[in-house]
């Protein structure tokens, strides 16, 4: 839904003058994964197809509205069955159908604080790998907070939502996805090179930008802003090792796509 809220803030705040809508917001597209995970897809005319509701002109605005309004009340009716009634229950009960496994997971940083954090972390380890291991071990955000005590969660590398949502929104629209992290993470440029090379950020520039918006976001939340390397090794001469276990991986890994940045335990000067 967010890709959608983006539009209707804007019109908010062009209409209405005010800054972004304050209502609880249902996505119907995970909404749909939830409810119906044994379909195969869970696209807006599949669903409609399936429940017999009109869709006429697909893809134009106001008709996917209306349809989608009408799918909505479907799916409320059948998350009612389910006993949930109440929004707060959808975001408690998202993490218990196989609903994950389609949705594109973010990474996070996890650090325990005490001992309750480290029994929380070793838990979501567990829980990551033995019940939501979905070609990676994945963790619901439901069950993230639920096991929050006692934790820092960061906002990680290029592949969180907050330097994604950086690359992608303005600064304001990134705000209610960083509230959620305890500190913010940004990098050296170096470690984000390969997002350059995939032509995803525009160019050093763009990249630097973000850096500074990420820093500027922090300022305003409130939140420490954290250099970090996003570490996978130990020495700069190492990286040969990572490289051939992810080329033998071949097409199902992504990094194999782009040159592997470094990511070494960098020294405070080359930070």
């Amino acid at each position: 839904a967010s890709f959608d809220m983006g539009f209707l803030n804007v019109a908010f705040k062009k209409l209405l003058q005010v800054e972004k809508a304050k209502n609880p917001v249902i996505d119907t597209l995970e909404l749909g994964r939830f409810l119906y995970p044994e379909f195969k897809n869970h696209r807006l005319n599949t669903l409609c197809k399936k429940f017999n509701i009109e869709l006429t002109q697909h893809h134009r605005a106001i008709y996917d509205t209306e349809a989608t309004a009408y799918l909505l009340l479907k799916m409320l009716e059948d998350a009612a069955e389910k006993g949930i009634q109440y929004h707060d229950q959808l975001n408690e009960n998202m993490g218990q159908s196989n609903a994950y496994q389609r949705s594109r997971p973010y990474h996070a940083t996890v650090l325990a604080v005490n001992s309750t954090g480290l029994k929380n972390l070793f838990k979501l380890v567990s829980l990551s790998h033995i019940h939501y291991f979905y070609r990676v071990p994945r963790i619901p955000r439901s069950q993230l907070e639920k096991y929050r005590e006692g934790l820092l969660i960061g906002s990680a590398c290029d592949r969180g939502e907050v330097f994604e949502g950086m690359m992608q929104k303005s600064p304001e629209e990134v705000e209610d996805v960083a509230s959620f992290y305890d500190y913010l993470e940004v990098q050296p440029p170096e470690v984000y090179r390969h997002l350059l090379e995939l032509e995803l950020v525009r160019d050093e520039k763009s990249l630097k930008e973000i850096i500074t918006n990420i820093t500027k976001l922090g300022e305003k939340l409130n939140k420490p802003v954290v250099a970090t390397g996003n570490v996978h090794y130990l020495n700069d001469e190492d990286k040969i090792y990572r490289k051939i276990l992810v080329s033998s991986q071949g097409g199902a890994n992504p990094l194999n796509r782009h040159e592997l940045p470094k990511v070494h335990f960098r020294t405070t000067d080359e930070m």
